[in-house]
């Protein structure tokens, strides 16, 4: 069963709606939906992709179980650890205060669903390179297993669970691998039930292994990122994924002048999404506000809320719930703009305040002479060069104005 397919009674919206979108009144200044995508763009994407099909990003158990042949995937799918990644947010803060593309009626994303995306993604490389059952195994493990030690609200809180308990998903993901957390002891025992060694499958992950096919997770052009780029791009583009994950990587491994293209345009998406969504001013101030509610309010939190679900975080921290929707109400009736600098700061212009956050930077170039004849050939063609720059966060934090925005969901 192809779970990149689109359910059969759902249709892609017109081609006519979204080469020509109707003209909208611009912001001000930047917000959550801008882009640097204009209508030529979005036509060289139609040209690039034309027969992209729907792809589904939130599966079903039944459509799950019989994605999965290996006996192995469909077990660790099952396991109390991979199951708990149902209650953790792919966008951590930013996934409670926004819904994709602005609808309200659009479902939200988890690390479970990801997780399974990435997975479908190691299964169809693995069919593409006609690999064994024993890497098919190994490389699917490493797949459904890579974000397995993400805590709750993912990367919004996990800088404070690092500052202050030495917390990462890096490592807990390792520690449930090996069993040294008791949160699900099966893992372990599955994968070397199924002849997998788990010090295999957490170098993979470590971006340490010398397997031949180790560049499916640390290359610039990875399936982490294949899918976690095409799913995030569903909060500020329609539905309809041009860049569809799996023409994608089948794209990464014929590399031909035609995938190159489209590998080109996918990797100009990537740096669009972190300019200007990711670390663009209303996602920012999202989780550098949560952060410091963290820091103001540091001993009601512990090390062991790593380990729990969002509800469950929630329910055991009601301060921080009344917060995150405080923020929520002050972003979306008064925007961004008395919350951040857009512009910010260069760090040559203005030294760090009380009132200024270092924003991290990262451009993504292509150097089109460099000779790429395989898959983990592609990082001599894609790299990232990172910086950072200051901005300007306003007063959101003030207790007063929490306060009064809070009261409107008691």
């Amino acid at each position: 069963m192809d779970l990149f397919s689109a359910p059969p009674e759902k249709k892609p919206a017109p081609s006519v709606r979204i080469s020509a979108p109707a003209p909208l009144p611009q912001p001000a200044r930047s917000d959550l939906f801008d882009s640097d995508f204009n209508a030529d763009d979005i036509r060289e994407w139609n040209q690039l992709f034309p027969t992209a099909p729907q792809y589904s990003y939130h599966f079903k158990r039944a459509q799950i179980g019989s994605a999965f042949d290996r006996p192995l995937h469909k077990k660790l799918v099952a396991s109390r650890a991979f199951e708990r990644l149902r209650d953790i947010s792919f966008l951590g803060a930013i996934d409670y205060l926004f819904h994709p593309n602005g609808k309200p009626a659009n479902i939200r994303h988890s690390r479970y669903d990801h997780s399974i995306g990435v997975a479908l993604l190691s299964q169809h490389y693995c069919r593409l390179n006609g690999l064994d059952e024993a890497d098919r195994d190994l490389l699917g493990a490493a797949a459904l297993l890579h974000d397995i030690g993400h805590g709750p609200f993912s990367h919004t809180l996990e800088p404070e669970f690092a500052r202050r308990f030495n917390l990462n998903h890096h490592q807990l993901t390792e520690k449930i691998i090996t069993g040294a957390v008791d949160l699900d002891l099966s893992v372990r025992h599955l994968l070397e039930k199924h002849d997998v060694d788990p010090m295999a499958v957490i170098a993979l992950l470590a971006k340490k292994s010398d397997h031949p096919h180790a560049a499916l997770f640390s290359g610039p052009v990875n399936i982490d990122t294949l899918e976690g780029i095409s799913r995030t791009k569903t909060y500020i583009h329609p539905h309809h994924v041009h860049c569809h994950p799996r023409l994608l990587l089948e794209a990464a491994v014929k590399l031909d002048a035609e995938s190159l293209k489209r590998l080109d345009k996918f990797w100009q998406l990537k740096e669009d999404i972190y300019r200007n969504f990711i670390f663009g001013p209303m996602c920012f101030a999202t989780d550098h506000l949560c952060r410091e509610f963290v820091v103001k309010n540091a001993p009601d939190f512990a090390a062991r809320d790593f380990l729990l679900g969002e509800p469950a975080f929630l329910r055991t921290h009601p301060a921080f719930r009344k917060f995150l929707f405080s923020l929520k109400n002050r972003i979306e009736l008064e925007g961004v703009a008395d919350v951040v600098d857009a512009e910010g700061i260069r760090i040559t212009d203005a030294a760090p305040d009380a009132h200024t956050t270092k924003v991290p930077k990262r451009e993504f170039n292509i150097d089109a002479t460099a000779p790429v004849t395989c898959f983990a050939d592609l990082s001599r063609r894609y790299y990232e060069e990172k910086n950072s720059f200051l901005r300007r966060v306003g007063n959101l934090a003030d207790p007063a104005q929490q306060a009064a925005a809070a009261s409107l969901f008691d």
